[in-house]
């Protein structure tokens, strides 16, 4: 399964730049990166929502019935059971502490049922769904996938901005880049459940949507194991995470502060170089020197340049490693951060619908 999205931080201590090495992620550890937006390459545009709380709708047709829902009591029936499971992973984003501190204002909010079977990119609705039957949405491994929609400031204006959705009324975003619709869709040919010790086979409702919803909110992969926003996971109890790393915690206090996510975090950066020259794409995590956890991570500019935000109070040394060649050689590239690649503008995001929003991509 393809999940998760990272950051980085740091606040005092010191820092130990180790050489790039040979081989990639051979631990697990806990990342975070912006979701990068679509403006002009190569400066980084954080794409997020432009107010609080997201809606939320859901759309719980299973047409092949794959959630099980045992013990479920509802009186409404299996949709209301779904419901409870994506609203506890709404929960632990909107509850995220950072070394205990509450330091996020996201939020999200059930607004009722629908009947959209796949997604639609322009229609400003969030929807939630298990009836997308269409083969090419779900390759090979896919077990839910998140669409998401942005709408990005003309390059030369500033202010705010306006922007149409397909049969609504005009909306405003005062951000660089707002995300102005996300749809999530789980696998019709994937079994789920409920319950929080699922069976062999299945995978926990609640795990997969904690990240799906990861995604929902504006956050891209971490390259961090063991972190929500992984961008893999099975069904073993070991791979289904419900639980926010401290990188899922920064990244989602990251996106959306409360006042004093500042002064109670702080910024490491730094450059990484081979051979005399930066490099592109290197995975840097920071790791706290007493306790040996990996606590934040994110990836270099073109020019090798990093910076780490959010990182709670503490020493850390900086490990910088490569990423793999291709998914073939290794367990992480640059396409499970797909963000980062429409941060920096290659050829193919040039590609995307222009209007009403800019289409930023599909997480998984």
């Amino acid at each position: 399964m393809n999940r998760k999205h990272g950051r980085r931080g740091i606040a005092s201590g010191a820092a130990a730049v180790a050489a790039m090495l040979s081989a990639v992620l051979v631990f697990g550890y806990n990342p975070f990166q912006d979701n990068l937006g679509t403006v002009a390459a190569p400066t980084a545009v954080v794409a997020r929502w432009n107010s609080m709380p997201v809606a939320w709708m859901l759309n719980a047709s299973t047409p092949k019935t794959n959630v099980a829902t045992p013990g479920c009591t509802a009186t409404t029936g299996s949709a209301t059971c779904i419901q409870q499971s994506l609203t506890a992973g709404f929960t632990a984003w909107t509850n995220a502490l950072v070394a205990g501190q509450d330091l996020t204002t996201a939020s999200a909010q059930f607004s009722g049922m629908s009947t959209l079977t796949m997604p639609v990119f322009n229609d400003c609705q969030n929807v939630i769904g298990f009836s997308d039957t269409t083969s090419s949405d779900f390759s090979t491994g896919t077990i839910a996938f998140t669409e998401v929609s942005t709408v990005t400031r003309q390059p030369g204006t500033s202010g705010s901005f306006q922007y149409q959705c397909s049969g609504g009324t005009p909306k405003v975003c005062n951000l660089d880049d707002c995300i102005a619709g996300a749809d999530m869709e789980f696998n019709p040919s994937e079994k789920f459940t409920t319950s929080l010790t699922p069976p062999a086979g299945t995978f926990s409702l609640q795990s997969v949507a904690t990240h799906e919803e990861g995604h929902m909110l504006g956050l891209d992969h971490s390259g961090i194991g063991h972190t929500v926003m992984f961008p893999y996971g099975d069904s073993t109890a070991a791979g289904q995470q419900t639980q926010l790393a401290a990188d899922d915690a920064i990244g989602i206090s990251f996106l959306y502060p409360t006042g004093n996510f500042a002064a109670a975090t702080g910024v490491v950066s730094g450059h990484i170089s081979l051979g005399g020259s930066g490099v592109f794409g290197a995975h840097v995590v920071a790791i706290n020197a007493n306790t040996g956890n990996a606590v934040i991570d994110g990836l270099t500019t073109p020019d090798g340049t990093y910076t780490l935000t959010g990182v709670p109070p503490g020493s850390y040394y900086v490990l910088a490693l490569p990423l793999a060649g291709s998914s073939d050689s290794g367990v992480l590239s640059i396409d499970n951060f797909s963000g980062w690649e429409c941060g920096y503008a290659d050829s193919g995001c040039k590609n995307a619908p222009q209007n009403p929003t800019n289409y930023t991509g599909r997480y998984h």
